[in-house]
């Protein structure tokens, strides 16, 4: 459509031209003469073109399709600089994305259970320590009297010596509460999880398998169901299997082979309220219910339950701690130090590329001015230069992709400590959207240098120094760029020293 609009435009522009002439050569010009006049009189012809079009309604989609095939050619024609410009993008993005892309698992994504917001770990708070094993008296208190948690779940890390299926071995269990599965919302792989009161003491032994030992001792069999798995010398009931992939990823959690109720537990210290025997809890707050009103509801609850058991309960209080931030850990300081200290590296890349672009529109002084002496605009000439700009950042933010996937699992092989949530790490569409912004705006940072210079300068100026030089030191611009990498590389230098003697 748009080019046949333009050869329409280009036939009525030689039309009026004709006519102009036609007329000059009827009052006694010649024909050169006539022709000559003509033009003079009707003024540039291609500026009139260029006006013209940029009337058009969608005409700025053809135009942009023109400035992306010309600053295609102009990288082709220049393989060396590109290469360098696209090698440097790729490398500073491609640090970013893969950075990103552990701090998008690990901190940005929501917890992989229903309504995550909700979810809390509580521990005792003690006069010595903030977060303490529970009492299990203390436990069944606060399900009792708290009115802000809708569940409360306790945990408590163990060990068996499995008989009866296959070789004798230990393995790893835990005691749970009964309320633990459903607070998670886990669905069984097989059968069911306990029920209410299947966790009191004296109830029936009953055992949760996971899916690795169901696979190993029991060969995946779907009959497992009611069956019987002897856990230290006592005889205990399967009643469901839990998926390979559940795990909680806090501290004070371990995921273990096999599951038993809390009430199974045989320590006579059990219901000794005063003994927190490495018991730690985990609840989902009602709806609507903030943080802080579960801890004031809470410090209510043991304030009452000091007052009824001095001997036991002085000084304790309850910690209740939003899930996501016991997972994460000291890690969310040293994630988020860590993308600062890249998105510097990316700004010393933007520095660098915005210096060989600025080199770059030096040489072409003279390319602008032609094409401003035979009617391109000004605007159009900077909109071209932010073309390519964006064009080798597109490029570079591709080849960072490609070097963010690998670079994705080296981030987490060198960082200190074990990665939480690690398994969540990997490219998804906040990484891609991540990644297509950041090019974006890298190009527009970068292309806005030679721009901006381009829009001070006189381009018309620059055809009468045709047979000049324009070596000779470098431009206020240049000097700028040069001493913000400096500085930049500093800032980085000292911060890299200050963490690894953190470290």
């Amino acid at each position: 459509m748009f080019k046949r609009k333009d050869t329409e435009l280009k036939e009525e522009l030689r039309a009026h031209l004709r006519m102009s002439q036609t007329d000059k050569i009827q009052h006694g010009a010649s024909a050169q003469h006539a022709h000559d006049a003509a033009l003079r009189d009707f003024g540039n012809v291609a500026l009139i073109e260029e006006v013209t079009r940029g009337m058009w309604a969608g005409v700025s989609l053809d135009s942009f399709l023109q400035d992306v095939r010309y600053g295609i050619r102009l990288l082709v024609k220049s393989p060396g600089f590109a290469i360098v410009a696209i090698l440097t993008l790729g490398l500073g993005i491609g640090v970013n994305s893969a950075v990103f892309s552990v701090v998008n698992g690990v901190l940005l994504k929501p917890l992989p259970y229903p309504h995550p917001e909700q979810l809390v770990v509580l521990a005792e708070s003690k006069p010595n320590f903030d977060n303490g094993s529970i009492s299990y008296l203390n436990f069944r208190d606060w399900q009792k009297q708290n009115h802000s948690l809708s569940a409360i779940a306790i945990t408590r890390t163990t060990s068996f010596i499995v008989t009866g299926a296959g070789d004798a071995e230990s393995i790893s269990g835990d005691f749970l509460s009964s309320d633990f599965f459903c607070i998670l919302a886990v669905k069984p792989l097989l059968g069911r999880m306990f029920l209410p009161g299947e966790d009191e003491v004296g109830a029936a032994p009953l055992a949760v398998l996971s899916e690795k030992l169901w696979r190993e001792k029991f060969a995946a069999d779907r009959n497992v169901l009611g069956r019987g798995i002897t856990l230290d010398g006592r005889a205990y009931t399967v009643i469901g299997v839990v998926p390979e992939s559940f795990d909680l990823l806090i501290p004070s959690f371990r995921t273990a082979l096999v599951y038993v109720p809390i009430g199974q537990w045989t320590n006579k210290l059990l219901l000794k309220r005063g003994a927190g025997l490495g018991i730690h809890g985990i609840a989902r707050l009602r709806d609507g219910v903030p943080i802080e009103q579960a801890r004031a509801d809470m410090s209510s609850v043991t304030a009452n339950l000091a007052a009824a058991y001095p001997d036991s309960d002085k000084g304790i209080g309850a910690s209740v701690r939003p899930m996501k931030q016991v997972m994460t850990g000291e890690s969310r300081t040293a994630l988020l130090v860590l993308q600062v200290a890249v998105a510097f590296v990316l700004l010393i890349v933007c520095v660098n590329v915005a210096n060989l672009l600025l080199a770059r529109s030096t040489s072409r002084q003279r390319e602008f001015g032609v094409r401003v002496a035979l009617g391109a605009q000004q605007g159009r000439i900077i909109r071209q230069l932010l073309t390519e700009s964006v064009l080798l950042a597109v490029t570079g933010g591709a080849l960072g992709l490609l070097l963010g996937k690998w670079g994705t699992k080296a981030a987490l092989a060198a960082m200190p400590m074990e990665m939480p949530r690690a398994s969540e790490v990997h490219m998804d569409a906040s990484v891609l959207a991540f990644t297509m912004i950041a090019s974006l705006v890298v190009g527009v940072a970068f292309g806005l240098a030679p721009a901006l210079k381009l829009s001070a300068g006189n381009l018309i100026g620059s055809l009468r120094n045709t047979g000049r030089t324009f070596a000779g030191g470098r431009l206020p611009l240049q000097r700028a760029f040069v001493m913000v990498e400096m500085a930049t590389a500093l800032v980085l230098l000292i911060g890299a020293g200050l963490m690894i003697r953190s470290l």
